[in-house]
């Protein structure tokens, strides 16, 4: 009897002592929502992200998608000053962005169908300027 009850008693005490440690959160699930992303760091280059935008939107053809690329590269210097330019005023850098942006639409604009004409209409109307 007194065997019994000390395996008994032996088998209580291992099983309350290893429940808790057995309940027990690993730490390391989450511990990579603290990392920053590699991607953040990463350059993003804006024509490419623009013209992949556009022709996701507007289902660009070969020759549209060639064609809107080489209008925005061709506005990248001015973005890029305009970008840079500290001593200038936020109203100021607004208009400026609005005149580049006008001119790309003025040259992207023949390009598109009627319906994608419709839509990039619509998407300027949403742009924040």
């Amino acid at each position: 009897m007194k065997k019994s009850f000390l395996y008994i008693a032996v088998a209580l005490f291992a099983l309350a002592f290893s429940i808790p440690a057995v309940a027990q959160v690993s730490r390391s699930i989450g511990r990579e929502q603290y990392k920053r992303s590699k991607s953040k760091n990463e350059k993003v280059d804006f024509v490419e992200q623009t013209v992949l935008y556009l022709k996701k939107e507007l289902t660009l053809d070969d020759f549209q998608f060639a064609a809107v690329r080489e209008i925005i590269e061709e506005q990248r210097s001015a973005f890029t000053a305009l970008g840079e330019a500290k001593d200038m005023h936020p109203n100021e850098k607004r208009d400026k962005a609005r005149e580049i942006y006008d001119k790309i639409d003025q040259r992207i604009l023949p390009i598109l169908s009627r319906q994608q004409t419709e839509k990039y209409l619509e998407m300027k109307e949403k742009r924040k300027l």
